[in-house]
């Protein structure tokens, strides 16, 4: 958000109007909300510190993993995605500043992407995908997105 040194505080403040925050919903909800974000540095889930950058980064480093390092991965997983789901909750419900539900949409998508990292990194796909399935994936999300957007035209009327 761009802030006006005379208007700082304001902006601050500002609370996040309805369209805006379907906005944000609409994105996040989208199949790929996460491509390209930033994957957080760290994540507290059941009073537990996970370094989730350094985790990624060394599980890239390895040829292979061990039993009990992919059991961890494995339950983290979709602890992941239920914190995202609960920062999604808390966009949808909570009356938000402009930079509470920004960062509460950061943190979803960067958890959604280091959930899918992870994944990735198990199922030994280096975070790569083929060609082939990369288009597949492309062709369900529009058709999910196109549906999404439908949705939120008649619920605007």
């Amino acid at each position: 958000m761009i802030k006006r040194d005379n208007d700082t505080e304001e902006a601050d403040e500002e609370y996040i109007g309805y369209e805006e925050r379907n906005k944000l919903l609409w994105s996040l909800r989208s199949d790929f909300a996460w491509a390209g974000k930033k994957i957080p540095k760290s994540v507290e889930i059941d009073e537990r510190e996970y370094k989730l950058r350094d985790m990624i980064r060394e599980l890239s480093e390895k040829e292979s993993l061990d039993t009990d390092k992919a059991a961890e991965i494995r339950a983290l997983i979709p602890k992941l995605n239920e914190k995202s789901k609960v920062d999604e909750e808390l966009l949808e419900t909570e009356e938000l500043t402009k930079v509470e539900a920004e960062a509460l949409y950061e943190e979803a998508t960067g958890l959604l992407r280091a959930s899918m990292e992870l994944k990735d990194k198990l199922e030994g796909k280096g975070g790569e995908k083929s060609v082939d399935e990369f288009k597949r994936m492309l062709n369900t999300q529009k058709i999910a997105d196109e549906k999404r957007f439908q949705n939120l035209i008649k619920s605007l009327k």
